[in-house]
């Protein structure tokens, strides 16, 4: 079963940053793999400021969080895996969660998800498929249809919007 934490993290941060105020995340920074500057790291935890206007490449997944912030004016590449999230908060309202520890089966990792994604090939099925252009000449059904294709379409070209003669792009609904 995956872990609940990283879908948490991710909609908490999005209703801090929807309100203007600023998503801190609590990091066990003793978790492996971590990388945080460890002058900042006090008791094993670091606080992040992890707003948009705080930090760069910032990137979110079930995996990990990553970004690149200032720290005393310094540039650091950050990496938290989400087992080393204990907590997201909002600083203006304190609203927020904890997490308690889990255990490491219910984290994927990326390599994990390398390996559990489905692979999909048309190989498989022996089909080629391409892409074909389909006239807008309607003079009969053999011009505008190919085996298994649907009915033509019955309604008239568009006139365009700014007058020119040509064909305009258009939706065609399918029933």
């Amino acid at each position: 079963m995956l872990s609940k934490r990283p879908y948490l993290i991710r909609a908490l941060y999005d209703w801090t940053v929807d309100q203007g105020h600023v998503p801190i995340i609590v990091v066990d920074a003793t978790v492996s793999r971590v990388q945080v500057p460890q002058a900042h790291v006090e008791e094993g935890q670091i606080h992040l400021n992890i707003s948009p206007s705080a930090v760069r490449y910032f990137t979110m997944d079930r995996a990990a969080i990553a970004f690149e912030a200032r720290f005393g004016g310094k540039a650091e590449s950050i990496f938290v895996p989400m087992r080393a999230v204990v907590g997201i908060y909002d600083r203006d309202s304190g609203s927020g969660a904890q997490f308690p520890p889990e255990p490491d089966e219910e984290f994927m990792d990326d390599d994990d998800a390398q390996d559990s994604a489905p692979k999909l090939s048309l190989a498989d099925t022996g089909k080629v498929q391409t892409l074909r252009r389909v006239s807008d000449n309607r003079s009969s059904d053999a011009d505008s249809l190919d085996e298994g294709d649907g009915p033509p379409d019955d309604d008239p070209t568009p006139p365009r919007p700014d007058g020119k003669k040509g064909k305009t792009s258009r939706l065609r609904i399918v029933k």
